[in-house]
């Protein structure tokens, strides 16, 4: 079930990541987890279906609420799209399920870690009829992983 209280991050593309890391960071007092890359990363979108995209990301170390900044190959991940370069997190039980109920409210799936059809990953961005917001569902079994990633 989607909870407010359950997001944990605002993400957001940029085009370079040491730069934003350096500008965003020193404007809003952010120390950063290390950058990981994910050389490839499988991503499913309806545009091109099942293909891999090379991801460089990070978190910032406060929180509970972070800040991502991602940098990424493909359409998906190009800055100067709008509101698709920015997103808000959330984890979510069952992702499958949650993913199926929002589509079942006219809700369309942007991009996951997985084709719909294969479950959908770990991960998957959905946008709702209406344009604004778009909105990044990730397993709880992710949580140990990025939870020590932030820690550092």
């Amino acid at each position: 079930m989607f909870d407010l209280q359950r997001i944990y991050h605002t993400g957001m593309a940029v085009a370079d990541i040491a730069a934003a890391q350096a500008s965003i960071g020193q404007a809003l007092h952010l120390d950063w987890a290390p950058v990981r890359s994910f050389e490839p990363l499988p991503f499913w979108t309806p545009e091109d279906g099942t293909h891999e995209v090379f991801v460089h990301a990070t978190y910032s170390r406060q929180g509970p609420h972070h800040l991502e900044l991602v940098q990424g190959t493909g359409a998906f991940y190009d800055p100067d799209r709008a509101p698709d370069s920015r997103h808000i997190g959330v984890w979510v039980d069952d992702l499958p399920a949650e993913a199926e109920r929002l589509l079942g409210l006219g809700w369309q799936t942007v991009a996951a870690g997985a084709a719909p059809d294969d479950g959908f990953g770990l991960i998957a961005y959905l946008r709702p009829p209406i344009p604004g917001l778009l909105v990044e569902l990730v397993s709880v079994g992710l949580k140990p992983v990025i939870d020590e990633w932030i820690a550092g």
